[in-house]
């Protein structure tokens, strides 16, 4: 999608927001290249990789789902003499091409998801360009036995790898589909999957051109360092980092978000406990919440604009919400619940509900 102009355990006080985190977290591990992203200068390649990696770490530490590792890319299905092997692999999009790159070994580690990062010619206003990987048989098939039994055993192989490749929780991304004939019988599967690689590219490509920009343009382009205020005229890359990053883990790229989707409206219970209504909430078209939206901040109370709103005014930075984070429940993820000290009805927001709820204490 384009985005456009290891947490402990224990609970935690930020500004007017308070949260519990469990002692789980998700772990992002980012591939950045071998070769220089956005400048030559060792120190400034250093900060702004180091926004990515803050921008990773930020969402990572809001994330309390525990993914299963995956240790085997080969599943097979036995009905009696009958055999069907599934041998998969990854598939995600080269960041600096855009070429559909296959990773031959399909595992990947406990609470892991590995996310290719780079940067790229990005036409138009695009900034960034994020989103999920899927799974594929590029590895091969393999089996053979009886007609009778062979439906069976594909079934078999198909529901192991299934259970393997949707990692035991998180949202659901994509479905392989397929059929494989023995003798005179066809046996259709489907396989389901999560979250488990990724990529992320970055524009380089100020003035589109085609080609990637001077170091001192890309610098005069881009905000750098996380730690520092916006300046005015730049683009903050930690926060188009955390917006394509959140693509990644398939806010608007997974059938667990369009499943959830109708036009305009939203229907997941996590978000519409705080907004009340899910109308003209998303925009169907991109994956994104409605341009405009705006929810707490969790950092330090602060209202702003959603990460997920599809365009980020120049010289500003988003940060994650409470909002975000109710839509990445409800597309299967579990987050910190970060609350209002007056929200006592404990739905994101402060307002009359939280008075009548406080006053029934005091009921007599």
């Amino acid at each position: 999608m384009s985005y456009q102009h290891r947490a402990t355990a224990g609970c935690f006080a930020v500004s007017i927001l308070s949260f519990c985190a469990s002692s789980y977290a998700l772990t992002i591990d980012l591939q950045f290249p071998s070769r220089d992203m956005f400048s030559s200068t060792p120190s400034v390649e250093t900060t702004a990789r180091n926004a990515i990696s803050e921008a990773a770490s930020d969402l990572s530490s809001a994330i309390t789902t525990t993914l299963n590792a995956i240790s085997t890319d080969t599943y097979t299905g036995i009905s009696g003499a009958t055999t069907a092997t599934f041998n998969w692999a990854f598939q995600y999009r080269d960041p600096a091409t855009n070429n559909v790159v296959s990773i031959d070994n399909a595992t990947i580690a406990l609470d892991t998801v590995s996310i290719f990062v780079d940067a790229r010619s990005l036409l138009g206003t695009t900034l960034g360009l994020g989103g999920p990987g899927n799974i594929d048989l590029a590895g091969g098939f393999s089996g053979g036995g009886q007609e009778s039994q062979w439906v069976a055993a594909v079934n078999s192989g198909a529901n192991q790898s299934e259970n393997a490749y949707e990692r035991g929780a998180g949202p659901h991304i994509g479905t392989y589909t397929g059929s494989i004939t023995l003798g005179s019988v066809t046996a259709n599967f489907s396989v389901d999957n999560g979250v488990s690689y990724g990529s992320l590219a970055f524009d380089n490509d100020s003035n589109n051109n085609g080609s990637r920009n001077t170091d001192s343009q890309l610098a005069n382009y881009w905000h750098y360092d996380h730690t520092s205020p916006v300046l005015a005229g730049k683009r903050d890359l930690y926060s188009i980092a955390l917006h394509e990053l959140l693509h990644v883990l398939g806010m608007g790229t997974s059938s667990s978000w369009t499943s959830q989707v109708s036009g305009s409206t939203w229907f997941g219970p996590e978000v519409t406990a705080i907004t009340i209504s899910g109308a003209d909430l998303v925009d169907g078209e991109s994956g994104h919440i409605t341009a405009g939206t705006r929810s707490t901040r969790i950092s330090d109370g602060t209202e702003q604009e959603v990460v997920m709103d599809p365009n980020i005014l120049i010289g500003t930075r988003k940060e994650l919400t409470v909002l975000d984070l109710a839509f990445l429940r409800d597309i299967g993820w579990d987050t910190i619940i970060p609350s209002l000290p007056a929200d006592y009805d404990a739905d994101g927001d402060v307002d009359g509900d939280d008075r009548a709820h406080w006053e029934t204490w005091f009921a007599i």
